[in-house]
C-alpha cells in the first residue's frame, strides 16, 4: 500500500506542475493571443502531457531502462483516450457552466476597491473539470498498461506490491 501511495503522491506533484504548464498555455493562447479555445486548450495539454512523461518515467514509475519500446505508443494512446476527455469536459463546461468572474480585490483605506487578479469563472471552472478527469485516466493508464513491468529499486523499502 506504502508504493500505491507514493506513486499517487509523486504523480500528483508532477501533475499538479504540469497543469500549471497546461493552464498558462491554454490561458494565454486563449485569452492574450486570441487564438481559438479548443485549439489552445489542445496546445496545452499536449505540452503538459510531455513534460509529465519524462518526469513520470523516471521519478514516479522509476523506469530506468533506454528503450521505449511500445511504452510511447501505450503512454500515446492512454493520452489520447484522456485527450478526448479533456477537450469535451471543457468545451461542454464553457458553454453550460454559469459565465462568471473570480476576482481578488482590495480595498484600501478610503474605501476604493481594486481587482488584484480577476478570471472567467467558468473557464476556472472547465478547466478543472476536464484536468481532474484526465488525471484520473492517466494514473490508472500509465500504473496498469504503459509502466505496469517496471522493475522496482530494490533500495527502495517501500517497494510493496498490492494485489
Amino acid at each position: 500500500m506504502k508504493l500505491v501511495i507514493k506513486q499517487i503522491t509523486k504523480f500528483f506533484i508532477i501533475g499538479v506542475s504540469a497543469v500549471l504548464v497546461d493552464f498558462i498555455v491554454y490561458y494565454m493562447m486563449s485569452d492574450f493571443m486570441n487564438v481559438n479555445t479548443d485549439i489552445s486548450k489542445a496546445l496545452g495539454f499536449i505540452i503538459g502531457t510531455i513534460y509529465t512523461y519524462f518526469l513520470n518515467k523516471k521519478w514516479t514509475w522509476k523506469y530506468t531502462e533506454k528503450s521505449n519500446k511500445g511504452m510511447v505508443f501505450m503512454f500515446g494512446i492512454v493520452y489520447a483516450v484522456s485527450f478526448v476527455f479533456n477537450i469535451l469536459i471543457n468545451k461542454y463546461g464553457l458553454e453550460y457552466l454559469p459565465h462568471n468572474m473570480i476576482s481578488l480585490t482590495a480595498q484600501n483605506s478610503d474605501g476604493k476597491l481594486s481587482t488584484l487578479f480577476a478570471i472567467k469563472g467558468e473557464k476556472f471552472l472547465a478547466f478543472f473539470f476536464a484536468t481532474v478527469m484526465s488525471a484520473v485516466i492517466n494514473f490508472i493508464g500509465q500504473k496498469y498498461l504503459v509502466f505496469k513491468t517496471v522493475n522496482l529499486d530494490p533500495k527502495d523499502e517501500t517497494n510493496i506490491e498490492v494485489s
